[in-house]
């Protein structure tokens, strides 16, 4: 990670949040990707901060929807600066085995909080942007100390050696396991395009919290159906990776960069467009799959899909009714 030293200006504030913001953005996936690539209640620790005995998998899902929001604060400051967020990311990796993405997720924080923590501000400069970097750095420093407690307890419970799932050769033939693949990619897309929205307009505060509001829901389901994935004898899929010889896969670009929609009105009609093509998704799987726990779910899924796309089309249909809205 690049080391920025100082700021004193508009320039070199926008340079500090856009090279923070690669990170949180790509942390709040690959801490996701990592918890749902390792067993659920297989290895738990003793958390240094909450003191209680926590599920790592479950810390580690939680860690990155934390990072999520830091992601979210840095990118309604660069609006408000004049600039438009990147959804460019740090790398995103997951490696064979449990322990060195736990070892990866450790260091990444450090390094953050590093970039947090070295650079200095002019004298009187940017008070506000200062307060929101330490406030932030103090969640990474939380975040370093339960990795490296659940780091420990894998070695102490002799994992050290597991590897992360993999799908199954059933699994891979399944044409409802690959519709949800999709899906699951359908939601990572479609939440981030939410926080797009939700930023570019956040003068507007009842269109950005309703826009935030959906992509909170979509986070979830995409969490949801990673989870869903593991049951069905697959794993959460990196977009856009290369695997090395030793099993190592790499992604810089795990989601779309940029998002249409510069106006409100353009936004609004890519969002009801994007809504309608994942209800499509999820009828075209339901219809597929037989009674039972996974359908119902996702037919919940769909139900708050439908929910969405009511709003947007109001959303849509009263900006179109306003005169002199851009």
């Amino acid at each position: 990670m690049e080391k920025i030293t100082q700021v004193t200006n508009p320039k070199e504030a926008r340079h500090l949040l856009e090279t923070a913001l690669r990170h949180e953005w790509a942390v709040s996936f690959e801490y996701i990707v990592h918890a749902y690539s390792m067993p659920k209640m297989r290895f738990c620790y003793e958390d240094p901060v909450m003191k209680y005995r926590t599920d790592a998998r479950a810390q580690a899902i939680q860690i990155g929807i934390d990072e999520m929001y830091h992601a979210y604060q840095l990118g309604l400051i660069i609006t408000r600066m004049g600039g438009r967020p990147s959804f460019k990311t740090d790398e995103v990796v997951r490696y064979p085995r449990i322990i060195d993405n736990l070892r990866r997720d450790k260091k990444t924080e450090e390094e953050v909080t590093d970039l947090y923590l070295s650079v200095t501000f002019g004298p009187g400069k940017y008070p506000e942007l200062r307060n929101m970097i330490l406030n932030i750095a103090s969640d990474e420093k939380r975040h370093i100390r339960q990795f490296a407690a659940a780091v420990e307890a894998v070695e102490r419970e002799g994992g050290a050696e597991e590897l992360c799932f993999r799908e199954g050769p059933d699994a891979a033939c399944r044409e409802d396991v690959q519709r949800l693949h999709e899906i699951t990619r359908l939601e990572n897309e479609i939440m981030h395009r939410y926080l797009s929205c939700a930023m570019l307009f956040s003068d507007h505060q009842d269109l950005t919290f309703r826009l935030f509001k959906n992509s909170l829901n979509h986070m979830r389901h995409w969490d949801k159906n990673a989870g869903l994935l593991v049951e069905l004898g697959s794993v959460i899929q990196i977009e856009n990776a290369s695997t090395d010889a030793t099993g190592r896969e790499v992604s810089v670009h795990p989601m779309p960069v940029v998002y249409p929609g510069e106006s409100r009105l353009s936004a609004l009609q890519q969002l009801v467009g994007e809504e309608q093509k994942i209800i499509a998704a999820y009828e075209e799987l339901i219809v597929r799959l037989p009674a039972g726990g996974v359908k119902d779910r996702l037919a919940f899924q769909l139900a708050v899909k439908r929910e969405h796309l009511y709003t947007q089309e109001s959303l849509l249909a009263n900006a179109q009714g306003v005169d002199g809205l851009r």
